[in-house]
């Protein structure tokens, strides 16, 4: 299994701006009822992550993400909320960082609330631990998704989510990725399952859609494309995707009114 990717060299960039969307749209959902949930975040990365650090200035994929939108007028209480949540870890003025998905799902969690978070990568792991120290209901473990996932379902909690984003740097995970979902539903058959896709242009994000489709034709597919891929020349991401499996009531619609605000300010 490969080790090597690092999220810091793209935190901040447009696909942390739609999944972390996602990630509030769905618990903001689920915590309208008093119950407790539980959330799984099966590629935790860091948590938070320094934009300037030398990683990060090495690619500055937040100047194409965050820091386009970041003075825009957006008028959504979704994304005043994030923006709260992004001034609320930075202690200054001269400071910048930015709170992954992980992290905005660990800000949200009311105490009866309950998160496991993973990372194999051993530099990622460390960040990760000492970021979500602060959170008593906060477990995370270095371990891999497929370890992780089946060893936390069923949770004793019947409601929650589960965001899966690896890199794909491995290319079968295209195709594996939906069928390890397809086996956890059978355990927790109730919960909302985020799988995250790159729009590349090799096109292998068909194959996991396709994937998708075939185990729940009902999955929602949302897809931002920022950039024109058929440029000469052109490298890299064009868009991000999500497949989401029993995606709420409602959350359908209130992203669909954030992708039309956010999205135009990306391109």
């Amino acid at each position: 299994m490969s080790l090597s990717y690092q999220h810091i060299y793209h935190a901040g960039n447009p696909a942390d701006i739609q999944k972390q969307l996602w990630v509030l749209a769905v618990m903001s959902y689920l915590q309208k009822k008093d119950k407790p949930l539980f959330w799984c975040d099966t590629h935790a990365g860091r948590g938070l992550y320094d934009l300037n650090s030398s990683e990060a200035q090495k690619t500055q994929e937040f100047n194409i993400g965050i820091a386009k939108l970041y003075h825009e007028t957006i008028d959504h209480p979704l994304w005043h909320r994030l923006k709260s949540m992004i001034d609320s870890v930075n202690p200054s003025d001269e400071s910048e960082i930015y709170p992954g998905s992980a992290m905005i799902a660990a800000m949200l969690l009311r105490p009866d609330d309950r998160m496991e978070c993973y990372d194999l990568h051993p530099q990622e792991y460390k960040h990760l631990a000492a970021s979500m120290r602060p959170f008593p209901n906060v477990t995370t473990r270095d371990i891999s998704m497929e370890e992780g996932i089946f060893s936390c379902t069923p949770p004793k909690e019947k409601r929650g989510a589960v965001i899966i984003d690896p890199s794909y740097e491995l290319k079968k995970e295209y195709q594996s990725i939906p069928k390890v979902v397809k086996r956890v539903m059978r355990k927790w058959p109730n919960a909302t399952y985020m799988i995250w896709y790159p729009l590349l242009k090799a096109g292998r994000h068909e194959e996991l859609k396709q994937t998708c489709l075939g185990i729940d034709p009902d999955v929602l597919i949302d897809e931002w494309i920022f950039a024109d891929h058929t440029k000469d020349g052109f490298r890299g991401m064009y868009g991000t995707g999500m497949a989401v499996f029993n995606a709420p009531y409602s959350v359908p619609e209130t992203m669909a009114d954030l992708k039309e605000s956010i999205l135009p300010l990306l391109k």
